[in-house]
């Protein structure tokens, strides 16, 4: 699925009302701040909780927009130009992002986040299914969806606070104190996980898109990712059949799809495993509301793990 968009964290929308567009990205640069760009939501998130007013982002994927296949906008790149620093995600993750920032001059500092953390081999395509695999996959085979690790999001943490704290107009304990803040944040959200997945009826999870490794690495989950399924197609009897008897097999009564597949698409692979089901949030994107609600990284978590808490019938 090549579905990965970037939204404004709720808490930066009163910054944003000056410094951003009609499309609800950062447009330039502040004067007298660190420069920072950022290719994803959840590394908005990081900047934000660690520099603070200090910073002035640029997000380089508009809300609604697909990060996979984004190709920054001729305005983006000269603003990227005038960036200190680009966060960003490597391996072929954004390959047009990564074209742009490969193309900057030396002045700009380049970090590739995912070299901060231990990537995983992403799982392979349900035995059966057919159609095309989506190419949210590294170069290397690797799973790019470090983020829905909230252990990876506190390394990523670590490293951008490290990144931030080294130019000298920046205050290194500020930086301190909102990395410290975030960072217990996260580890009370991985203890919230570990806890409400330690005692489960089943430990199998099915969804559409091979986003959940990590989170089933780090739980001791097993993801059944229906990979070959395109979200815009219906999928082929053989397909169905695949997904029917393994879904069987492990006794699973949820089907996990995202916000952005198409309901007919989630109804009918549920009616064909008499399953229910239930959405898993990737975190690539917010989506109006759940901005104007106030949603943030580990809210959408916390939402989560509800979900599959409820799927897996964990006590």
């Amino acid at each position: 699925m090549k579905s990965v968009r970037i939204a404004l964290l709720a808490t930066g929308l009163v910054a944003c009302s000056t410094a951003c567009g009609s499309s609800g990205t950062s447009t330039s640069f502040e004067p007298g701040k660190v420069n920072v760009a950022a290719a994803l939501y959840p590394i908005e998130e990081i900047v934000r909780a660690v520099g603070g007013s200090q910073v002035s982002l640029v997000e380089l994927i508009p809300p609604g927009e697909p990060a996979h296949d984004y190709e920054p906008t001729p305005r983006q790149v000269t603003d990227l130009e005038s960036a200190d620093v680009v966060f960003y995600f490597g391996g072929g993750f954004q390959p047009g992002v990564e074209k742009a920032v490969a193309s900057l001059p030396s002045s700009v500092r380049k970090v590739d986040l995912l070299k901060s953390v231990k990537l995983i081999a992403v799982s392979q395509q349900l035995a059966g299914t057919e159609g095309a695999v989506d190419g949210e996959v590294l170069g290397d085979g690797s799973d790019p969806h470090v983020w829905l690790s909230p252990t990876n999001m506190q390394l990523m943490v670590e490293q951008v606070r490290a990144t931030l704290a080294a130019f000298p107009s920046f205050d290194e304990p500020s930086a301190d104190t909102g990395a410290a803040s975030f960072t217990s944040r996260l580890a009370k959200l991985d203890a919230d996980f570990r806890s409400g997945l330690s005692s489960c009826v089943s430990r199998v999870i099915v969804t559409a898109h091979r986003a959940f490794d990590y989170v089933a690495h780090e739980y001791n989950l097993e993801q059944i990712a229906i990979a070959g399924v395109s979200p815009t197609d219906e999928p082929s009897a053989k397909t169905l059949e695949a997904i029917s008897r393994s879904a069987r097999d492990h006794q699973v009564t949820t089907i996990f799809f995202e916000t952005n597949l198409p309901a007919e698409l989630s109804k009918m692979i549920a009616n064909e495993v008499g399953a229910a089901t239930a959405v898993l949030d990737t975190i690539e994107t917010l989506s109006n509301k759940q901005i104007a609600d106030g949603a943030n990284y580990v809210s959408v978590m916390q939402s989560n793990l509800a979900a599959l808490e409820k799927a897996l019938v964990c006590s």
